[in-house]
């Protein structure tokens, strides 16, 4: 109860009983028989229920005794008889605790109503000597009505937050002619009052069971037209959070949200004095604040980072979109305007209008208090849930600046209760909003799974997400090792597995070409066969197996206690535009690890991973062509330029020695004109060979041009250089022996070091290549029997 109806009934309460104890001690004379008949009445009346329901209480039918009594008994009397059949009236309605507050106020207004009739019909009778009963009864039945009826509408109307005007006339008013027709019974008892008690025993009884009658059937009507109202109001509602369910099922968690903010803003509300018809509107408006954000993409709304400008204008057009929807809906209450300025700042920063201030209506200053404190308890899949007393240290600092600062005292004042009922009660999801005796009631309903419709629509919105991050993903990098690293990154999220492998296809075999997870050692240079084991019998047939058996795989013996535990695996075929590119293929060391709902996930992914993966193979195999020479396969003078440039920065910083070889062949001219350009190709790729077959694992080999190489060989002496270009030479001479069987070809070297011959990449290439032809003229002089200095020049 609301202090100012506490305050009311106060008054009335004590203005009653100073009425009732001053016609106590005035009241003199009347009939004892005739009272105790009365009385006697009343109480039947009383326990037989007859009387008008209303919220504050019912008024008896025993208003037909007491405006017979005014008539023929004492003014005492007659309020003995209004106050007895309040009183029985009353303690036969209550069901629970029996509020003697609420007695008094009823009886007290009837003491009231007793005075005022009293008065009226004195006064007619005087103007009246004549014929004076037939007008003063009806003017003195009209004055009871109105003088009991309106302090217990007022009384009402101050509980329930509700107008006056509209719980005087659809709850009070109807029951005027009752009274009028009472007074004519009152008449007629009046009238019979000379006969024998049997003959007015007949005339009176059967036009009070006539009246009994007309007045339960206009009673029963109006209880099944309210409760009609009711349920259509109840239905209403269950149809607002139908809906709203619906659109904020993207995430399960924002359905209890979406419950726990339209309890705190009707809680906060009656905080500030609102009523029930503003209450209703300040509910609906918490169920449907976001429904406008069915115009704005899933991924602005889902995105796990800051908006970008642009983003954020996108966003903003919710408000007005979700207003001009709920006005379509025609709600017998306003809504609309508080879902339209919900996001509007108390200093005139928010938007969609600007509104500054108390511009703002009051319930959508509630409605983004509650937004707000809400939204910072409940988890994101951007952050965390905060602890309630952190977030209400946040709402606190937004008071003056984006929420109004009365708003936010009062939720300071009530958070805590909020929070430890919420805690107490059941799930929110457990419960149902209700609409009873006009006012808005929580019912409490079995527990019960989540809806399966929602559950379908936040796995749909879920997978639309998943499908928009992977495809943002798969067109990051043209990188395949970093898009399949973050691609199983984000496969975590939603498919448990233990290994994810990436098999491509190669001639006639599927080869593991990307491995995440455990087992890597198990699956590590895989190769297969087409038609063995799973994922081939996958690529070949071209369609996708779930919870397959991975003990079919070839493992060939390798690691058979990891390869027991693998019990299920779930591989779709990636088919690109020119056929099977490769097989993707997780594993699990749970049975049937794998759903349908996964299953489909992936089919949907695949046709875009498959583009992805050749088109990174393209990628790879045209940076392969750029960056390294065809026949050979060895690295092209554009690569040897960007690694000579790291290993001199490399050697600086360590201050170690780097040697720089320049390799040219002798004789390859003579290899082409006579053995032919085939030979000479073959000769180019033997040399190449053997070059790395000699090297170190970090040394460097690189084709310069034609038949000259390049050869970097970090921390190498001078006395380790010497032995090298024995091997080399030996080697070379092998090769064009082997290809041509005569010894057609050579090997020249020029040798410059890192840094006593230069500190660049120009520098010791321009020392080995000058040092190069030095040791050709050389060999061509000892060959020709010239001297080294003359045949050099």
């Amino acid at each position: 109860m609301t202090r100012q109806a506490q305050i009311y009934k106060s008054a009335i309460l004590l203005l009653g009983l100073a009425l009732a104890a001053r016609m106590s001690i005035t009241a003199s004379g009347g009939n004892d028989r005739l009272f105790l008949a009365y009385l006697g009445l009343t109480v039947v009346t009383s326990l037989l229920r007859l009387g008008v329901p209303t919220a504050a209480g019912t008024i008896s039918i025993g208003f037909v005794f007491i405006l017979a009594g005014l008539a023929q008994l004492s003014l005492g009397q007659t309020v003995t008889i209004g106050i007895t059949g309040t009183i029985i009236h009353h303690l036969r309605d209550t069901k629970a605790r029996i509020d003697w507050l609420a007695a008094a106020f009823q009886a007290a207004v009837v003491v009231l109503g007793i005075a005022a009739a009293q008065f009226a019909f004195v006064h007619i009778r005087l103007l009246l000597p004549e014929g004076g009963l037939a007008a003063a009864l009806p003017l003195a039945g009209t004055v009871l009505f109105l003088v009991t009826a309106f302090p217990l509408a007022a009384a009402t109307a101050l509980k329930e937050r509700e107008l006056l005007r509209r719980v005087w006339h659809n709850r009070f008013l109807w029951s005027l002619p009752y009274y009028l027709a009472g007074a004519a019974l009152a008449g007629l008892l009046v009238a019979v009052a000379r006969l024998p008690l049997w003959q007015a025993a007949l005339i009176i009884l059967p036009l009070l069971l006539l009246v009994y009658r007309a007045y339960g059937l206009q009673i029963d009507a109006l209880a099944r037209e309210r409760l009609h109202a009711e349920e259509l109001a109840t239905l209403q509602l269950s149809m607002v959070e139908a809906l709203a369910l619906t659109v904020e099922s993207k995430e399960m968690k924002a359905v209890d949200s979406l419950h726990r903010m339209a309890a705190y803003a009707v809680h906060l509300g009656r905080e500030l004095g609102l009523k029930e018809p503003e209450l209703r509107s300040l509910r609906t408006a918490a169920v449907l604040h976001d429904i406008g954000q069915v115009a704005v993409p899933d991924h602005i709304i889902m995105k796990p980072g800051r908006l970008t400008p642009e983003e954020y204008e996108r966003l903003k057009v919710h408000p007005d979109v979700g207003g001009d929807i709920i006005e379509r809906a025609s709600f017998p209450y306003a809504v609309a305007p508080i879902v339209r300025a919900h996001h509007e700042h108390w200093d005139g920063s928010g938007y969609p209008l600007g509104l500054k201030g108390n511009q703002i209506p009051l319930e959508a200053r509630v409605l983004a208090a509650v937004d707000t404190f809400v939204a910072l308890r409940s988890e994101r899949h951007y952050r965390r849930a905060l602890p309630t007393e952190k977030a209400m240290a946040i709402v606190r600092r937004e008071a003056g600046r984006v929420l109004d600062p009365d708003v936010v005292a009062a939720l300071d004042r009530i958070y805590q209760v909020l929070d430890d009922e919420e805690k107490m009660a059941p799930n929110p999801s457990e419960h149902r909003v209700a609409i009873k005796d006009g006012q808005l009631q929580t019912i409490p309903e079995p527990a019960e799974a989540t809806p399966a419709f929602l559950a379908t629509i936040a796995a749909a919105r879920q997978e639309e997400q998943s499908l928009l991050e992977f495809t943002q993903i798969l067109g990051s990098s043209l990188n395949l090792h970093e898009t399949l690293s973050a691609i199983s990154r984000r496969f975590r999220r939603q498919i448990p597995f233990d290994t994810l492998v990436l098999y491509l296809c190669k001639e006639q075999r599927l080869e593991a070409s990307f491995i995440d997870g455990e087992n890597f050692t198990l699956f590590s240079g895989l190769s297969i066969a087409k038609g063995e084991g799973l994922s081939a019998g996958v690529a070949e047939r071209r369609k996708p197996l779930l919870n397959g058996d991975p003990a079919t795989e070839p493992f060939g013996g390798r690691s058979p206690e990891k390869a027991a535990r693998l019990r299920s695996a779930m591989a779709v075929p990636l088919e690109g535009p020119h056929g099977v590119v490769g097989v993707l293929t997780f594993y699990a060391e749970k049975r049937e690890a794998f759903t349908q709902s996964q299953l489909g996930l992936l089919l949907a992914l695949t046709p875009k991973l498959a583009v992805t993966v050749e088109n990174s193979l393209r990628f790879k195999q045209a940076e392969n062509q750029a960056s390294f020479d065809f026949l050979t396969g060895l690295p092209n003078a554009g690569s040897l330029f960007l690694h000579l440039q790291n290993e001199l920065s490399r050697s600086a910083r360590n201050d170690s020695e780097l040697a720089v070889l320049v390799c040219d062949l002798d004789g390859f001219k003579q290899v082409n004109d006579r053995f032919g350009h085939l030979i000479g190709n073959d000769l180019l790729k033997a040399v190449a060979a053997g070059f790395k077959d000699t090297c170190r694992e970090y040394d460097f080999v690189a084709r310069l041009g034609g038949d000259e190489f390049v050869i970097v060989l970090p921390g190498a002496t001078d006395e380790a250089v010497k032995t090298r270009r024995k091997r080399f030479s030996d080697m070379v001479e092998k090769a064009a022996f082997d290809l041509c069987t005569e010894r057609v070809a050579s090997l020249s070297v020029g040798v410059a070091f890192f840094p006593a011959d230069g500190r660049s990449a120009e520098e010791l290439l321009a020392k080995a290549d000058g040092l190069m032809y030095q040791d050709k003229s050389e060999r061509k002089a000892l060959r020709t029997g010239m001297a080294p200095q003359a045949a050099h020049s």
